[in-house]
């Protein structure tokens, strides 16, 4: 297993934060990820609109997953609503 960060950017309106950090946990878990640490960064603007959305917000996870595994991840990211954009990096030791 190989520690990665992964962030993800909600979208502001309603309580799609809330729903998303839901789904996207529950999507780690169900992939056998281990979460070291999850941080709330808070609401910002985004550099450009993503999905029509001027602000995002944004969540902090840092994790050890299979690299294989993150295959599956994307493609169920793909089909969250609430996610405007997410990123995998692989954290060098």
């Amino acid at each position: 297993m190989r520690t990665y960060e992964f962030i993800s950017i909600f979208s502001t309106k309603e309580d799609n934060y809330a729903v998303g950090l839901k789904a996207v946990k529950e999507l780690l878990q169900k992939n056998d990820v281990e979460i070291s640490s999850d941080e709330d960064m808070g609401d910002r603007l985004l550099a450009y609109p993503v999905k029509k959305e001027d602000r995002g917000h944004y969540h902090l996870f840092v994790m050890k997953a299979a690299p294989e595994s993150l295959i599956k991840i994307d493609e169920d990211l793909k089909l969250t609503p609430s996610v405007l954009k997410y990123l995998f990096v692989k954290k060098e030791k």
